[in-house]
């Protein structure tokens, strides 16, 4: 019988190919990249150029679909923010931005500061009605 050699030679094959393999606790669970950066406050360079939303955080979640920033060196910015609807409607927003020491950043004169921080690409900011984390946008 030329099976029973295959058959031992397909057992053989299969039993030291699927070896049995313990993951750690800690390399079990799914990371979120955004938890394991280390922010610092930013500096107004930092904020300088096109971000787009990444995550929305808090009460904010809960009407605002879409944000996006563009911020230059003379302190001006402009933005859009999508709300939640029925129909979801986009406000376009202008205005004077600055920075204070520690992150204290204030988008627009009628704004509530909120904390800046940055870390890689990524830009931080939160207020009283939650956190937004922007990432830089890279146009080509």
């Amino acid at each position: 019988m030329k099976l029973a050699p295959l058959l031992a030679l397909t057992f053989l094959a299969l039993s030291t190919s699927c070896a049995s393999t313990v993951v750690a606790v800690q390399d079990r669970a799914v990371r979120d990249e955004l938890e394991t950066l280390e922010w610092r406050p930013a500096q107004a360079a930092d904020l300088v150029g096109h971000w787009r939303v990444k995550r929305i955080g808090g009460p904010a979640a809960a009407v605002l679909l879409d944000v996006s920033y563009w911020m230059d060196d003379s302190g001006r910015f402009s933005g859009a923010a999508l709300f939640a609807g029925p129909p979801p409607t986009y406000e376009v927003l202008s205005g004077e931005w600055s920075l204070a020491e520690g992150g204290a950043l204030q988008l627009g004169a009628d704004a509530e500061p909120a904390v800046a921080e940055v870390a890689g690409a990524y830009l931080r900011i939160r207020g009283t009605e939650g956190a937004l984390v922007l990432e830089r946008a890279v146009i080509e």
